[in-house]
């Protein structure tokens, strides 16, 4: 029988991440990561390939909007409106070795 373990993060796009400005410059030569958008969504692509590269397969992804004091996320649902996310709850999983 299979063994798995798991991953639970929330990714906040940030170009300004660290990882982001690495992989940007590392994955995407031809571009600056500076003229980038505020919420690029290669800032979420820098932090999935950082989980891949570390074996751990995304399974679930659920957008948020803000990020609490005490951790809770949350996701506001206006009928009519845009619900821009920037916060991202994501579950991975990899097979533990035994």
């Amino acid at each position: 029988m299979s063994r798995w373990e798991y991953l639970v993060r929330v990714f906040a796009l940030d170009k300004e991440d660290e990882v982001v400005i690495n992989y940007v410059q590392r994955e995407y030569p031809d571009r600056d990561w500076k003229e980038m958008p505020k919420y690029d969504p290669l800032t979420l692509e820098a932090w999935l390939s950082e989980c891949g590269r570390e074996g751990w397969e995304l399974v679930s992804l659920e957008p948020a909007e803000k990020q609490g004091k005490q951790g809770d996320i949350g996701r506001g649902y206006t009928q009519g409106a845009h619900n821009w996310a920037q916060y991202f709850l994501c579950v991975f999983k990899r097979q533990v070795e035994e």
